[in-house]
C-alpha cells in the first residue's frame, strides 16, 4: 500500500453499530479557528478561511504565505516525495555527475508544470538500469498526481490545526479527508496523507504523534514526522471532533453518542461511555478525574476518567456543540440555545444566579482571557462575562462583523483571535472593558 494512504483500521473494537445522529455540516465552507505560532522569533497567525490557509504576521494583513498557493507550477513537491526520490536515485548506481544533475532536478521539483517531465527525461537518459528508471519515473508520476489531486480537491477547512511542539509544523486536516503537514515558515508540504474519509474535527498533537478522527468512523494515530500509522481504532459512528490526549489516554467522541477512552500507546479501548441520548460532536475536556463533554441530546456530561461512569449531567434548551471550558473547578459551557452555563465541576450545581443569554446560538468554543469568559454568538456578537456571576463587562457585546462558527483562540494572554465567516481576522483585547476588535482583512 502506498505511503500516501493511511491504512484501513486494524482494530475492530466495539459491539453493534448504534444509531448515530444524522446530518452534516452546513455545506463545505469551513469554520476552523485561527492558530498563533512562533516562527523564527516572530508570532504568526495561521488563519483558515473556507478552503484557504493564510499565514499572517501578528497585527498585519500582509501574508507570509498562503495554502494552497495560487500558482501550483511554482509550488515545491513535498519534502517526503523529494526525499524518497533522492533515496531511489542514490540506490540506482549512477556516476557522481549524473546523480548530482538528477538530484538538483529533484530539489527543483514542483507539484505542477514542466519540472516533472524534465526530471523523468534526465532519469531516462541516465545510466541507471531499466528497472531503476521505471521505478523512479513511476514514483514521479504517482507522487505528483497524488499531491496535485490533494491540493485541487482540498474543498474546505473545518477541523482545528495541530501545531508541533517546536512550532515548525502545522498539521492541517481538510473536509475532503486529506491531512497536510506544512512548514510553518514557508507553507511548503512536509508530507500529505489521505485519511480515506472526510474530516470535520481537528488534529491533536502529543509528543511525536498526532491523533484525529474521521467521518469514516475511526480514530487514528500517526507518527508526526513520518506519517506512518501507529494504530487505528473503529468507532460506531462518525467522528466530528478532535480527540483530547491526557496522560496515557486518548479521549474521543462520536456521533454514536459515545466517549471512547483509548490507550495512547496501543490503541486499545480502556472504556466507553455510551450514555448520551444522541450524537456527540464536542471535543472532550479533561480536568482532574473527569471528562466534560456536550451532546446533541441537549446535555452536558461529566464522566469519570477511571471507568467511564457518569458523574452528572446538565440539561439545556438545545445542543451542546461548543467545547466546554474548565477553570478553578468550574465548567463553563455554551449551547445552541444561546445561553452560557457555569456549574460546579464536581457536582454540576449552578455557580451563577442564572445562565447568561446571548440571544443567539453559540457553536464557537469560548475562552478565558483577561480574567473573564469571552463568548462569541453565531450572530457575531462577542461578550466578556465575569467569571463570578456571568454578567457582561462594560462594552459587551462588540461585533465581529458577521457570523462566528469557528472556535475562539487566545494569543498572548488577553488577545482573543476571532475568525468570522467573512474574509477577515478579528483581534479582541480582553484585558479590561471591551472595545471594538481590530480587523485584518484576509488577502484576496
Amino acid at each position: 500500500m502506498s505511503r500516501r494512504w493511511i491504512g484501513a483500521p486494524v482494530l475492530m473494537l466495539g459491539a453493534a453499530v448504534l444509531l448515530a445522529a444524522c446530518g452534516a455540516p452546513p455545506g463545505p465552507q469551513g469554520w476552523a479557528s485561527p492558530k498563533p505560532v512562533m516562527v523564527e522569533n516572530q508570532q504568526v497567525i495561521l488563519v483558515p478561511h473556507k478552503s484557504k490557509l493564510y499565514a499572517l504576521p501578528s497585527g498585519s494583513s500582509t501574508e507570509l504565505w498562503e495554502f494552497p498557493p495560487k500558482d501550483k507550477n511554482s509550488y515545491p513537491a513535498s519534502g517526503e516525495t523529494r526525499g524518497d526520490l533522492a533515496a531511489k536515485v542514490s540506490a540506482a548506481g549512477l556516476d557522481a555527475t549524473a546523480r548530482t544533475q538528477i538530484e538538483q532536478k529533484i530539489n527543483d521539483l514542483k507539484v505542477s508544470g514542466p519540472t516533472g517531465a524534465d526530471l523523468k527525461t534526465a532519469v531516462t537518459n541516465s545510466g541507471a538500469s531499466d528497472d531503476s528508471k521505471k521505478q523512479i519515473n513511476g514514483e514521479v508520476d504517482s507522487a505528483l498526481s497524488f499531491e496535485k489531486k490533494s491540493l485541487d480537491g482540498l474543498k474546505a477547512l473545518y477541523g482545528d490545526i495541530g501545531i508541533s511542539a517546536d512550532g515548525k509544523t502545522a498539521f492541517v486536516p481538510t473536509f475532503k479527508g486529506v491531512i497536510f503537514a506544512l512548514d510553518t515558515a514557508t507553507g511548503e508540504i512536509r508530507w500529505v496523507r489521505d485519511a480515506q474519509a472526510g474530516m470535520v474535527g481537528g488534529v491533536a498533537v502529543d509528543g511525536n504523534a498526532i491523533y484525529f478522527g474521521t467521518k469514516g468512523k475511526r480514530i487514528a494515530a500517526l507518527d508526526a514526522k513520518t506519517a506512518n500509522q501507529i494504530w487505528s481504532f473503529n468507532t460506531n459512528g462518525e467522528v466530528w471532533a478532535a480527540p483530547t490526549v491526557d496522560g496515557g489516554t486518548v479521549y474521543a467522541t462520536s456521533l454514536d453518542g459515545s466517549v471512547y477512552a483509548i490507550d495512547k500507546s496501543s490503541g486499545e479501548q480502556k472504556w466507553r461511555f455510551s450514555g448520551a441520548g444522541s450524537g456527540i460532536a464536542s471535543r472532550p475536556v479533561v480536568s482532574g478525574d473527569a471528562v466534560y463533554v456536550g451532546s446533541f441530546d441537549n446535555k452536558l456530561y461529566s464522566i469519570n476518567t477511571a471507568d467511564g461512569g457518569m458523574n452528572w449531567s446538565l440539561s439545556a434548551g438545545n445542543w451542546f456543540w461548543a467545547t466546554p471550558v474548565v477553570q478553578d473547578n468550574v465548567v463553563y459551557a455554551a449551547s445552541l440555545d444561546g445561553k452560557v452555563y457555569a456549574v460546579d465541576a464536581a457536582t454540576g450545581v449552578a455557580k451563577w444566579p442564572k445562565p447568561f443569554d446571548t440571544g443567539a446560538a453559540i457553536r464557537s468554543e469560548p475562552v478565558i482571557a483577561g480574567g473573564g469568559l469571552v463568548v462569541a454568538a453565531r450572530n457575531g456578537s462577542v461578550y466578556k462575562l465575569a467569571l463570578t456571576d456571568g454578567q457582561p463587562v462594560q462594552g459587551s457585546p462588540v461585533s465581529a462583523g458577521t457570523s462566528v462558527l469557528a472556535n475562539l483562540t487566545v494569543s498572548s494572554g488577553a488577545m482573543v483571535l476571532i475568525s468570522p465567516t467573512s474574509s477577515a481576522l478579528y483581534v479582541l483585547n480582553a484585558s479590561g472593558d471591551l472595545q471594538a476588535p481590530a480587523s485584518f482583512p484576509l488577502p484576496q
